[in-house]
């Protein structure tokens, strides 16, 4: 596969996946500051400081890191076939 058409694919591949990441990211910190605090709904949270700042730790670097992660994936996925075969394979 061309170089150009693989950077394509997993630039496309990241730009997908960072707003899936982003969210994931956010309900798993919500999920934790609402099981840690003893907090029944989602309205209790917005007076908590410490979920913002949770929020503001988390949830960039796990999106990078998962947006990086998806991009190795795609990268790697499309190289060159491991089945090619050599010309003398090719003329027997």
């Amino acid at each position: 596969m061309h170089k150009g058409l693989r950077v394509l694919l997993a630039s496309t591949a990241v730009l997908v996946s960072l707003p899936a990441f982003a969210w994931l990211a956010a309900e798993l910190a919500a999920y934790y500051e609402m099981f840690s605090t003893g907090m029944n709904s989602r309205a209790e949270l917005g007076d908590d400081l410490g979920f913002g700042i949770l929020l503001f730790l988390v949830v960039p670097p796990f999106t990078l890191a998962g947006a990086a992660f998806v991009w190795w994936l795609v990268w790697s996925r499309t190289g060159r076939s491991k089945t090619t075969l050599s010309n003398e394979d090719a003329n027997a």
